[in-house]
């Protein structure tokens, strides 16, 4: 698989873990793209937008970290796919990628409503009291297979964990249990 575009770097004589890394390390990248055949890596920036492409021989990944508050998610982009469930005025991501979890979709998107918009936001000046933020409300959407992934403002993406199982056939027997 590749992820058409967004490449800023490009390093031969990679292994895989070593591209996977090199992203981590970088505060810059998005996400990566390894070759095995030509061992090459490409560097993705974090505005990279397209679809996904088959490509023999490579692979990509995604520099999401929960345990890191700017690689949580993929802050800015939405997910393209076929939607397995969605759902307006959904409060918040984390509601979102609950209810994601649920239906055992893998990918989830969330995007703010076209007046929540941090850009639609005039600034107020600042008084001595703190007031608290108003609920942004959203659209949700639950997808299953990751097509493309778009560069869209205020909006966040994010891949729900696939449940370890003992068996394998527990895997069919219990699909969408976490």
């Amino acid at each position: 698989m590749s992820i058409e575009g967004g490449n800023y770097r490009r390093i031969r004589n990679f292994e895989d873990r070593a591209c996977a890394k090199e992203c981590i390390e970088d505060f810059s990248c998005f996400g990566y793209e390894w070759n095995s055949e030509e061992r090459v890596c490409y560097l993705k920036s974090r505005s990279t937008s397209g679809k996904l492409v088959a490509k023999p021989n490579t692979m990509v990944g995604f520099c999401q970290d929960d345990e890191d508050e700017v690689r949580y998610r993929l802050q800015d982009h939405v997910i393209v796919g076929p939607i397995v469930l969605e759902a307006d005025d959904v409060p918040d991501g984390e509601e979102c990628k609950d209810n994601c979890r649920k239906v055992g979709s893998l990918y989830y998107s969330w995007r703010p409503n076209a007046d929540n918009q941090r850009s639609n936001v005039v600034p107020v000046e600042e008084t001595e009291e703190e007031e608290e933020e108003p609920e942004v409300l959203g659209h949700c959407e639950c997808i299953s297979t990751m097509n493309e992934l778009r560069l869209e403002y205020d909006a966040f993406s994010g891949f729900n964990p696939v449940p370890k199982h003992k068996h394998r056939r527990s895997l069919f027997l219990r699909p969408f249990e976490i």
